[in-house]
């Protein structure tokens, strides 16, 4: 069972370190320019405040589904029957200790979907240091009985105002595990807008592989900086996956009132199955063990 609280909203630590309260569903963790409220049904941040800005619009999500793309048009049929596209969150244990430079909560947390075995088990790991700077660390096991994952990570809904991203991976077109040889390993500059691939039939589109720093910049509202030990895939657009999924034309898209960004351990690659062969193994998200570690600078 996940973990009870104290006293509903009852302070959890000395004055020296963050102040936590604590309730029956949530975490609130408020520091010198920092308030975040962290959501124990979902081991991901409800809402972010740094310096009196709000930097979540949607609450935070562990993401595992994209919008099939034309050459997923035999894998998605799998996809959809081990539940993919409609996976929620399950948590089973919360725990939280503070220090006076850090406050770290310890989630144990399943992806599934309803009536289907789990397709991950996740040992969470989140923590707040003293400036409010966020580190993740997931441990995840993936059920080998299922098929490959489309994608695993977290998506993030952040103000329409962070429109201009700097990262440092391949670009500066679209890139994936299986193509990037049209790519370079360089440090580019874009608008958010100008990411959007337009393709026909909307679909998955505009990630980039192999980045090591991601920096996306507002006006008026700050900055996000985005780090890894490891290289990641990451994803920013004004329309969500649901969107691209549910419309069957381009010029039927709405644009998403927020800049979706998406943060990736790893994306399974395009292959070529539309009209070729099934994709290649060595570009399939299957591993049974996942270790992922981000951090967050705001």
């Amino acid at each position: 069972p996940m973990s009870q609280p104290l006293r509903d909203q009852a302070p959890l630590t000395p004055a020296s370190a963050a102040r936590i309260t604590e309730s029956r569903t949530t975490l609130t963790i408020t520091g010198d320019n920092y308030h975040y409220t962290f959501n124990k049904l979902t081991a991901t941040f409800h809402r972010m405040v740094t310096d009196g800005i709000s930097l979540l619009e949607k609450p935070m999500e562990f993401n595992i589904w994209r919008a099939p793309i034309d050459n997923d048009r035999n894998i998605v049929t799998e996809w959809k029957k081990a539940g993919y596209d409609r996976a929620m969150t399950r948590v089973y244990e919360t725990k939280v200790t503070s220090e006076p430079d850090k406050t770290v909560i310890q989630c144990r947390l399943a992806i599934h979907a309803i009536q289907i075995q789990h397709i991950l088990d996740i040992q969470a790991v989140w923590t707040i240091l003293s400036d409010g700077t966020l580190e993740v660390s997931l441990h995840a096991l993936r059920d080998t009985a299922f098929p490959f994952l489309p994608r695993f990570g977290l998506r993030l809904f952040l103000p329409r105002e962070y429109d201009r991203v700097t990262y440092l991976g391949y670009g500066p077109c679209e890139s994936y595990i299986d193509k990037h040889l049209a790519s370079r390993f360089g440090k580019f500059t874009a608008k958010v807008e100008d990411m959007y691939v337009d393709y026909i039939n909307p679909q998955e589109h505009g990630s980039h592989f192999g980045v090591q720093s991601l920096t996306l910049a507002s006006q008026g509202l700050g900055q996000l900086t985005v780090t890894s030990g490891t290289p990641f895939s990451f994803n920013a657009s004004r329309y969500t996956q649901e969107e691209l999924q549910e419309k069957a034309h381009n010029f039927e898209l709405e644009k998403s009132d927020t800049t979706v960004l998406c943060l990736d351990y790893k994306i399974s690659g395009v292959g070529s199955n539309a009209c070729g062969p099934a994709l290649m193994e060595k570009y399939q998200l299957k591993e049974a063990e996942i270790d992922f570690k981000l951090r967050m600078e705001f």
